[in-house]
């Protein structure tokens, strides 16, 4: 499902939590896995190449401690048996992921993030923000201690995909959102809810029933429902074990506590139409904001995964 994995790391215990997702999934596909690393200071030329001598010699003593960093981390148990290497990148983080990502033809990045202060912005971090926004391909974001649905002893991952959240609008651009939460669920047996959130707000119909507001709520019921149904239909030609679920409220409300009330183990979410000005969607970020398991973001017209 996902050939080639990239997982930037700063080497922080949060982000070490995480790279057993990337050899899990990489296992399953028998696929590959980048160890990426971005440095803001120069680097020499190449630097994972230069042996420690001659990078004391020419003052980069600093970058030793990070190479036996990466190589350490090539090394953990996870990744035995798997084809993974490093990349050792200098510039601003987010650029030379979103790099790599195009370059080296990734079909999934798993990375960590974590919520700042109250007053910070962005509240998910900068770099998986600009990440997120600019991808061409599913990114899995996880802030450790959440809930887990991947384990691992010795080199054996297990992959335990129970309950699968997905968080639709039933907008065309987050198809492919759908299609990967079917695909994930067929691959491990689990269970797809998807979630519909009607907030009703002054405007919020572009057109109304001239009954009266009421009228209009039905119709936008009535139109929800029939989405679902042949969301349902489609579910069961794929032979995915599916149900739905019309709440009111945000939608990132409703998604954070439907998550919470089923246990769900992965939440995925469409990231919506980057033609418009907030590509990554509001509702997108504060699920991130908050997240109580994984989120895997899916891209408009993502076709990585088959």
């Amino acid at each position: 499902m996902f050939q080639h994995i990239l997982f930037p790391t700063d080497f922080s215990p949060l982000s070490r939590g995480l790279l057993k997702y990337a050899a899990a999934f990489a296992r399953q596909s028998n696929g590959r896995v980048t160890i990426l690393n971005v440095q803001s200071a120069s680097l020499p030329a190449q630097a994972l190449r230069l042996s420690e001598r001659a990078l004391a010699e020419n003052g980069f003593e600093w970058l030793v401690g990070i190479r036996r960093e990466l190589e350490e981390m090539l090394q953990h148990e996870v990744l035995q048996g798997l084809n993974a290497h490093a990349v050792l990148a200098e510039g601003e983080p987010a650029a030379e992921i979103l790099r790599v990502v195009r370059e080296k033809d990734i079909s999934l990045v798993v990375m960590a993030t974590q919520r700042r202060g109250f007053l910070s912005r962005p509240l998910i971090g900068s770099t998986a923000l600009a990440v997120l926004e600019e991808t061409p391909c599913p990114v899995l974001v996880a802030r450790p201690p959440s809930r887990d649905f991947v384990y691992y002893k010795g080199a054996e991952t297990t992959i335990a995909l129970n309950r699968i959240l997905l968080a639709t609008d039933f907008d065309p651009v987050t198809d492919a959102a759908k299609q990967l939460a079917f695909d994930l669920a067929k691959a491990h047996g689990a269970k797809v809810t998807a979630l519909h959130a009607i907030h009703i707000v002054l405007g919020y119909f572009p057109m109304r029933a001239k009954s009266g507001e009421d009228d209009a709520v039905a119709l936008v019921r009535r139109n929800a429902e029939a989405r679902f149904e042949a969301l349902a239909a489609e579910a069961k030609a794929a032979g995915v074990n599916f149900e739905s679920r019309l709440c009111d409220g945000r939608a990132y409300e409703v998604t954070l506590k439907l998550a919470h009330e089923i246990e769900a183990d992965l939440i995925v979410m469409g990231c919506g139409d980057r033609k418009s000005g907030q590509p990554l969607g509001h509702h997108v970020e504060r699920v991130i904001r908050e997240l109580p398991c994984p989120v895997l973001v899916v891209p408009p017209g993502d076709s990585q995964t088959a």
